[in-house]
């Protein structure tokens, strides 16, 4: 507890310094945070003696995949309610949205749309308005959905301490300061940054996760940044070794403007202390041990940052996700009588949807249904 007490007062330390001395005891906290050595390599055996063995666990593959169920659009009412029982003995979740509404899609969480096995209408006479702005709605959904593997809207300032430490150049010399608050909203990587002593970085990482996030299946990293106009790296690992190769992306901020930056897995350039392997292995999704935010003077292969400036910096991050791309779920429309049908077939056809009409009557109703919604 001392020694956890002693790091965070030793990170508030180092924000106030100005001076191109190298301290050595910010080093110190450094390496303890992250249990490593460079040239001596893992010292959690010594913390273990200390009680601070802390590694953060990502979440199993199969808690990430999204929850399946069937979206139903429908009015108040005997039928609404026996659509809804077929509905669930035939073994589907279901998500009830009330019609007439002005926002026709169901709440704000578009991710649970996009991940719906089906949007189901349930049609009544003279709906053709309602059922136009439904449309429209279905056309503007997003065309991919993500997972959030950091949201800093909602994280604990405790918990984001145990998780993300400091790892500036203070470990090769230099005297350059960061640190990662989490403020209203988002968390803030800042700090101020030094070319003094060969240095020029500064950067937070996270603690190796043990085991290490899975994304197969997931097309790259999804994150909401608000920054400063300068260039800064993100950077994945697939190794829990301290010097270990680097997967890097470079990423060009606005100042002061909100953004979504979409970094594909296949994007990441593989690097070892800033220089490129080209014949090294491509980032692999499925062992993702750590993540990491630098500000760096040098882009790669001893090239400079074209968007860099010493001293004060500040990137804002609101969450840090993976994403990747999804279809539109299928519209199965069902119609009050046939002539309802095909005024629905009219205006689904150039809407370009894919989509089911049914008439709640018809004969097999039941089983045409089951049909209509994917497994």
């Amino acid at each position: 507890m001392m020694q956890a007490l002693a790091s965070r007062l030793w990170r508030g330390v180092i924000m106030t310094q100005s001076s191109n001395n190298w301290n050595p005891l910010r080093l110190v906290d450094t390496l303890t945070f992250f249990g490593e050595v460079p040239f001596i390599g893992n010292i959690r055996w010594l913390q273990q003696l200390f009680g601070e063995t802390f590694n953060p666990e990502a979440p199993e593959a199969t808690a990430m995949r999204p929850h399946q169920e069937v979206v139903l659009l429908s009015g108040e009412g005997p039928a609404a309610d026996a659509l809804t029982d077929l509905l669930h003995r035939q073994g589907h979740a279901v998500r009830s949205q009330l019609l007439p509404n002005d926002s026709p899609l169901p709440d704000a969480d578009s991710n649970r749309i996009v991940n719906a096995q089906a949007v189901i209408w349930q049609g009544v006479p003279d709906d053709e308005e309602c059922f136009a702005a439904q449309l429209a709605d279905l056309q503007s959904l997003p065309v991919s959905e993500d997972f959030p593997l950091f949201d800093f809207r909602i994280s604990d300032t405790e918990g984001l301490r145990e998780v993300w430490g400091a790892v500036d150049d203070v470990v090769m010399g230099g005297v350059s300061a960061s640190d990662m608050a989490l403020l209203p909203g988002y968390a803030r990587f800042s700090g101020n940054v030094s070319t003094a002593n060969s240095g020029g970085f500064a950067s937070v990482r996270t603690r190796n996760f043990e085991p290490a996030f899975n994304l197969q299946g997931w097309q790259g990293v999804r994150l909401v940044l608000r920054g400063d106009g300068q260039r800064y790296k993100v950077i994945l690992r697939n190794s829990n070794s301290w010097d270990s190769r680097a997967y890097c992306h470079s990423v060009d901020t606005e100042p002061d403007q909100w953004v979504v930056v979409d970094v594909p897995f296949s994007a990441f350039i593989a690097t070892f202390r800033a220089k490129t392997q080209p014949t090294a292995p491509r980032l692999d999704p499925t062992s993702i041990c750590s993540f990491q935010l630098m500000l760096s003077k040098f882009e790669y292969d001893g090239d400079k940052n074209p968007h860099f400036h010493p001293g004060p910096f500040s990137l804002d991050v609101r969450s840090l996700s993976t994403y990747r791309a999804v279809p539109t779920p299928k519209l199965v429309a069902i119609a009050d009588s046939p002539q309802q049908a095909e005024t629905y077939a009219g205006m689904l056809a150039p809407s370009g949807l894919p989509h089911q009409i049914l008439t709640q009557n018809q004969p097999d109703f039941d089983a045409k249904l089951a049909e209509a919604i994917p497994s």
